[in-house]
């Protein structure tokens, strides 16, 4: 079975998210704060969560999730800006090595891009093998 997890993310070396929860106007779906207990960097993220199953869409995946970020686009930027920020549409897909089972779908529709291009992200794609 194949897994996948798209998500957009705020990334640097130290900030408060609560600071980004309140400017973007929207509710994480988990933040990280440098330090606690080891990481590298603080991170505010919002994810549709994980999913499974035979057929992994990106294209819908990633979709959906910029169809719930648009309204908060230009805060997003703003927030990017004023905190000297990186933004990152990450893909996380964990590929069975079950050659019978058909291999995700990756790509990104043009309102995702638009997206990506309006907020200053760039987009990154981890594989695992299941």
């Amino acid at each position: 079975m194949n897994e996948a997890e798209v998500y957009f993310a705020l990334r640097g070396d130290d900030f408060d998210p609560d600071v980004i929860t309140h400017i973007v106007g929207i509710q994480p779906t988990s933040t990280r704060r440098k330090g606690t207990p080891a990481p590298k960097c603080a991170v505010w993220k919002i994810s549709l969560g994980k999913v499974e199953g035979e057929i992994i869409d990106v294209y819908e995946l990633s979709s959906a999730l910029v169809s719930k970020l648009l309204p908060y686009q230009d805060r997003i930027a703003m927030a990017k800006e004023e905190l000297g920020l990186d933004a990152v549409l990450q893909v996380v897909l964990w590929i069975t090595t079950d050659e019978s089972k058909k291999t995700p779908a990756i790509g990104f529709d043009s309102q995702v891009i638009a997206f990506l291009n309006a907020v200053g992200a760039g987009i990154d794609i981890d594989t695992y093998r299941n």
